[in-house]
C-alpha cells in the first residue's frame, strides 16, 4: 500500500494514507465568492506526483516546478518493508531510495554510491515487488510493462473502454496486461500477436507486389523457375566461351592473313575450274578417235585424193600411200600430245587440290582462333558479361529462395497460430471457474449501482484472450465511468495478490457526469470492497460531487486525508505555477 506523499517544499502539506478508503477533497472555504472554484486545486497534480514517484513520466503541467528545485517523496510498502522513493522534478533520471537494513541485500545491487537508482531499475523493482513481474521487456518485444500495469491501478484519465488505459492502446497490449492481472497465461497473447504481426507483414508484401509497387519482390514460383533455367543456360554458354577464349596479340593481322588465304583459294578454284574443262575436252577427243579407229579419216583422204587426180596431172601428186602415211603420222602425234596434256593437267589438278585443302585448313584455323578469341579487351568484356549472367542467376535463385521461404513461413505461422489458439483455449478452460467468479463479481457491482446486468467475458480469437464488457443499459458517460470503477474494483478483488499491488487510485474525472445516486452507491461499493479484500483506495473529489449523506458517514469522514479549500492559496501544493 501507499503510506505517505511529501515534498521538499514546506508549502506542500504531506498527506498520509491509510488502509481502506482515502479521499482528498476540494471544499468551499469560508468567505468563498463566485470567483473561487474547487477545480484546479492540485488534485490531479497530486496523483501525477504519486505516479511520477512510481517511475511515470513527468506531467507537462508539473514542468514549471523543476527550476525551483521541487522533489516529491513517496513512502510505500515494497518487499514486505517500507521504502521511500524521492524523485526530483528537474533531472529526475535517478531516484533516491531510503529503506530498512533488511532490504539492503536486495536493493544495493541497483544503487550507486549516492544511494540513487535509475528509473529503469526502479520500474523493474516495482514490477517485481508490486506485480511479481520478473521480466524486463525489450524494445519491440511486446512484453509486460510494469508501468502499463500501474496505469491500470492509477487512473488519471477515465478511458471509455475500461480494458484500456488510453484509447490508443494497442489491442495486444490491453489483452496482455488484463490477462496478467487475471493470472492468465499472457505469453500466449504475446506470441499470437507476434505471429499476427508477421502475417500482416507478409500480406503487406503480397499487396505491394500485386499493385506493382514491388514488382520483383514476390513472383510465382513457376515464373522464377523458368527465368532461372534461362539464366543458367546463358551463364553456361558464356562460361564455355570464356574458358575456351584465346588471347590474340594481333587480331587485325590474323584477319588480313585470312583475307589473303581466301583470295588465294579463290584463284586456285578458278584455275581448277579451267583445268577441269580442258581435261574434259581432251578426254572427249581421245575417246572419239579411239571409237572410230581412224577408218573414217582414211576414206575421206582417199576420196579427196581421187578428186585431186582429176584436177592435177599424175606427176604433180604424191602417191596415195605416201599421203596416207603422212596423215597417220600426224594423227599419232596429236594423240600423243593430247595424252601428254591430259596427264599433265591431271597431275596439276592433284597438286592444286592438295594446296586447296592446305589453304582451307589454314583459313579455318585462323577463323577458329578469331571466333574463339580476340584481344584482351574482348576477353574482359566477355568476362564482365559472364559475371553479369552469374549475378542474374544468383538474383533469381535468391528470389526463388525467398518465395519458398515465405511460403514456408506463412504455412508455419498458420500452424503455430492454430497450436497457440488451442493452447489458449485450454488455458481459458482451465481458468473458467476463476473467470466466472470475476464475471459474477462485476455483474453484482453493476447490479448494485444501476440494477442492471453487466457482463465481463473472455473468449479466444486470433490474438489470444479477448475480453469484453457489456452492460444492459444505455452507454452514457456516467455509466461508462462506473463500468471503469466496477472493472478496477473487480480486478483488485479477484486478482491474485501477487499480480495486483492491492491499491487503486482514481482522479476525480472518474466521477464526472455520474448521477449523485450512483456516486453515493459507487463510493459505498468502493468502501465495502476494499474493506472486504484488505485493499486501499485513493481518490480525489470535489465536495459538491459527494452526496451529503455519504459525507456524513464515518468511513468517509475517517477516509478524508486532506481537505483543500477553494480559497487556499496555491491549492494542495501551496504555490501557484
Amino acid at each position: 500500500m501507499l503510506r505517505r506523499i511529501s515534498s521538499n517544499f514546506p508549502s506542500f502539506q504531506p498527506i498520509t494514507f491509510r488502509p481502506g478508503f482515502n479521499v482528498i477533497l476540494a471544499e468551499m472555504g469560508p468567505g468563498a465568492s463566485d470567483r473561487h472554484s474547487r477545480n484546479a486545486r492540485g488534485k490531479t497534480t497530486l496523483i501525477q506526483a504519486i505516479n511520477y514517484c512510481l517511475g511515470g513520466s513527468l506531467a507537462k503541467s508539473m514542468t514549471p516546478l523543476g527550476p525551483a528545485g521541487w522533489a516529491f517523496s513517496l513512502e510505500l510498502d515494497l518487499f514486505g518493508s517500507t521504502v521511500t522513493a524521492t524523485r526530483k522534478v528537474k533531472g529526475g533520471a535517478r531516484l533516491s531510495l531510503a529503506y530498512p537494513m533488511e532490504l539492503a541485500g536486495a536493493l544495493r545491487p541497483y544503487l550507486d554510491e549516492n544511494a540513487t537508482i535509475s528509473v529503469d531499475d526502479w520500474k523493474f523493482l516495482l514490477g517485481l515487488g508490486l506485480f511479481a513481474l520478473d521480466q524486463v521487456p525489450e524494445q519491440g518485444d511486446r512484453g509486460i510493462s510494469p508501468r502499463t500495469l500501474l496505469s491500470y491501478v492509477i487512473r488519471i484519465e477515465a478511458a471509455k473502454d475500461p480494458l484500456k488505459i488510453i484509447p490508443q492502446q494497442p489491442a495486444w497490449s490491453s489483452r496482455e496486461h488484463v490477462a496478467y492481472l487475471l493470472n492468465l497465461n499472457w505469453e500466449l497473447v504475446r506470441d499470437l500477436s507476434r505471429l499476427e504481426e508477421d502475417s500482416d507483414t507478409y500480406k503487406a508484401i503480397a499487396r505491394a507486389t500485386k499493385k506493382n509497387l514491388l514488382p520483383r519482390a514476390l513472383r510465382p514460383e513457376p515464373e522464377l523457375m523458368l527465368e532461372l533455367v534461362e539464366a543458367q543456360r546463358d551463364l553456361e554458354e558464356l562460361s564455355s566461351r570464356v574458358n575456351g577464349f584465346q588471347v590474340v596479340d594481333d587480331p587485325d593481322g590474323l584477319i588480313s592473313r585470312a583475307d589473303r588465304v581466301t583470295e588465294e583459294l579463290k584463284e586456285l578454284r578458278n584455275d581448277a575450274l579451267v583445268d577441269r574443262r580442258m581435261i574434259e575436252l581432251y578426254a572427249e577427243s581421245i575417246e572419239g578417235e579411239q571409237a572410230t579407229g581412224g577408218e573414217g579419216v582414211g576414206e575421206v583422204v582417199a576420196g579427196l585424193y581421187t578428186e585431186m587426180q582429176r584436177a592435177f596431172n599424175p606427176e604433180a601428186l604424191q602417191s596415195f600411200e605416201k599421203v596416207e602415211a603422212f596423215h597417220q603420222q600426224l594423227m599419232g602425234n596429236r594423240r600423243r600430245f593430247l595424252a601428254s596434256e591430259l596427264e599433265r593437267l591431271r597431275d596439276q589438278q592433284v597438286q592444286r587440290d592438295a594446296k586447296i585443302r592446305e589453304l582451307t585448313a589454314s583459313r579455318n584455323s585462323i577463323l577458329a582462333v578469331l571466333d574463339a578469341g580476340g584481344a584482351l579487351e574482348e576477353l574482359s568484356a566477355l568476362q564482365s558479361e559472364c559475371a553479369q549472367a552469374a549475378a542474374r542467376v544468383t538474383e533469381v535463385e535468391a528470389a526463388l529462395s525467398n518465395v519458398r521461404e515465405l511460403a514456408e513461413a506463412q504455412e508455419g505461422i498458420r500452424v503455430q497460430k492454430a497450436q497457440l489458439r488451442q493452447e489458449t483455449a485450454r488455458d481459458l478452460s482451465t481458468n473458467r471457474q476463476k473467470l466466472d467468479s470475476v464475471a459474477t463479481r462485476f455483474d453484482g457491482m453493476m447490479q448494485d449501482l444501476y440494477n442492471v446486468g453487466g457482463v465481463l467475458t473472455a473468449e479466444v480469437d486470433d490474438l489470444g484472450f479477448k475480453f469484453s464488457i457489456r452492460v444492459s443499459t444505455s452507454a452514457s458517460g456516467g455509466v461508462t465511468r462506473m463500468q471503469l470503477l466496477c472493472f478496477d474494483l473487480t480486478l483488485m478483488a479477484e486478482s491474485d495478490e501477487l499480480h495486483h499491488p492491492g491499491f487503486l487510485i482514481h482522479d476525480s474525472v472518474v466521477f464526472d457526469g455520474v448521477d449523485p445516486r450512483q456516486v453515493a452507491a459507487g463510493l459505498r461499493l468502493v468502501n465495502e470492497t476494499v474493506e472486504g479484500v484488505g485493499g486501499q483506495y485513493i481518490c480525489t473529489m470535489n465536495s459538491n460531487d459527494v452526496p451529503q449523506a455519504v459525507r456524513e458517514e464515518d468511513w468517509f469522514i475517517q477516509g478524508t486525508r486532506r481537505i483543500v479549500l477553494d480559497t487556499e492559496r496555491g491549492g494542495i501544493l501551496g504555490t501557484s505555477f
